[in-house]
């Protein structure tokens, strides 16, 4: 008897769809599944309906590595960035699986990875730590982390400049005239919000100005978090600084709804200053003055740098800062 594919499917109850695949050496089925159907087509001895010709398909990995997934859940910034990056790996001949990872399933993803014979992998990593690299060590393929510097560690990354983008808020806030500046830092610990706090600190002292500890607003990352810490913040706080930088304009957009709560205007009794320039940053009354990141960018510096460690263009790790831009809007007035 001659089989065809769509007997295979009824054997295994799979679609037509998925044994054509499999026949064609085409992704997209699990390697269980692919067993499986590679198995029945031995059994019934019908290996004419393989091609002969073997594809090479090329691929590579996006994998979310989400720690708590409080920041990725609360705005998956990396959507941004995924449209680019998808678009530059097809111009490259390859395509693109998304792999969704935290800590207690590590092992598992990391054996999907394996099975999907990735050539590469490019994570984003806003929620990882220094010692969530040790996983992807096991990996004999390259890879190159986003949004996280990671310094310290000889492994390709790629993240918004954040000493200039926080040097671009500071100095955008002096130039009008502010010298008691504050600023907002989320109290959920990640190495981006960490490294801009730090240069907050050392910008105001480049500047001839004192940090006010007390002008420090830390606030939960959850909306109903932000709200309450910042209400508290304002009600027992005595004299406010002039203007606040922050972490992030999710955080500053929250923190201007809280200040109207309790009569403050902005610009006019306080001037603030977001970071990435979201579209939060322009929904807000009044829009919000920002630094935007470039949403592309990032995602398209993560492919080239992927792309040329598996060329074999470089032996060693390369650390890419993208460089920010000031918009200036509503929110910041001038004393």
């Amino acid at each position: 008897m001659k089989y065809t594919a769509k007997d295979i499917a009824e054997a295994l109850h799979v679609s037509t769809a998925t044994v054509s695949l499999v026949l064609n050496h085409k992704p997209g089925v699990s390697e269980a599944r692919r067993r499986e159907i590679l198995e029945k087509i031995q059994e019934l001895e019908c290996d004419y309906l393989l091609k002969n010709e073997t594809v090479t398909v090329k691929r590579l990995g996006f994998v979310v590595y989400k720690r708590t997934g409080k920041i990725i859940d609360e705005f998956p910034f990396f959507l941004y960035w995924l449209e680019a990056i998808n678009r530059v790996i097809q111009e490259s001949e390859y395509e693109m699986g998304i792999i969704y990872m935290n800590p207690e399933d590590e092992e598992e993803r990391i054996q999907v990875i394996k099975n999907a014979q990735y050539d590469g992998l490019i994570i984003y990593a806003v929620e990882m730590y220094p010692e969530n690299l040790r996983i992807f060590g096991s990996l004999d393929i390259p890879c190159v982390y986003m949004d996280n510097s990671f310094f310290g560690e000889g492994v390709d990354t790629v993240t918004i400049d954040n000493q200039l983008g926080i040097r671009q808020a500071i100095g955008c806030l002096v130039d009008r005239g502010h010298r008691e500046i504050g600023y907002i830092k989320s109290t959920y610990k990640i190495d981006s919000f960490d490294e801009r706090f730090d240069v907050y600190k050392k910008a105001l002292e480049e500047q001839g100005l004192v940090m006010h500890p007390e002008y420090v607003m830390e606030v939960g990352y959850s909306e109903a978090d932000t709200e309450r810490d910042a209400l508290q913040y304002l009600e027992q706080a005595g004299r406010l600084p002039t203007a606040f930088a922050g972490d992030n304009d999710l955080l500053v957009c929250r923190v201007v709804n809280a200040m109207k709560k309790r009569g403050i205007r902005i610009p006019e009794d306080v001037s603030v200053v977001g970071f990435d320039n979201r579209d939060i940053s322009l929904f807000t009354e009044p829009k919000i003055t920002t630094i935007e990141v470039g949403e592309e960018g990032v995602g398209i510096a993560a492919v080239q740098c992927l792309l040329s460690k598996l060329r074999g263009d470089r032996p060693y790790g390369e650390k890419i800062r993208l460089g920010t831009k000031l918009i200036v809007r509503d929110s910041v007035n001038s004393i």
